[in-house]
Parts: structure tokens; C-alpha cells; sequence
């Protein structure tokens, strides 16, 4: 909502916004996968940094 605002200058609730995303424009909200703590820290530290999506 905050970028809404800033961006169009427009007040919207965040109801209003959570229904629109999925039905009209067809996203979907995006979660980060859970780690598991079984895996190797340095080879998940080394992903981050070599992938090419900047997220």
C-alpha cells in the first residue's frame, strides 16, 4: 500500500488490494521456501551470491 501511495498517489486498503492481485491481474504472492537446517550454510551462502536472479 505504501508504494500505491507513493507512487500513484492513491489510499488503498489491504484487503482491497490482496483481493484484486490474485483474481484480476492472476499473481500470485510470493514466500520465500523455508531451509532446512541440514544443509551445508556455506553452499547456501555461495547460491546467494552466484545467482542470477537479483533476489
Amino acid at each position: 500500500m505504501e508504494w500505491l501511495e507513493q507512487e500513484w498517489h492513491v489510499q488503498v486498503k489491504y484487503k482491497t488490494v490482496y483481493s484484486l492481485v490474485p483474481y484480476k491481474l492472476g499473481a500470485k504472492l510470493k514466500v520465500p521456501r523455508p531451509i532446512s537446517s541440514s544443509q551445508d550454510e556455506q553452499a547456501i551462502n555461495l547460491k546467494k551470491k552466484t545467482s542470477p536472479l537479483p533476489w
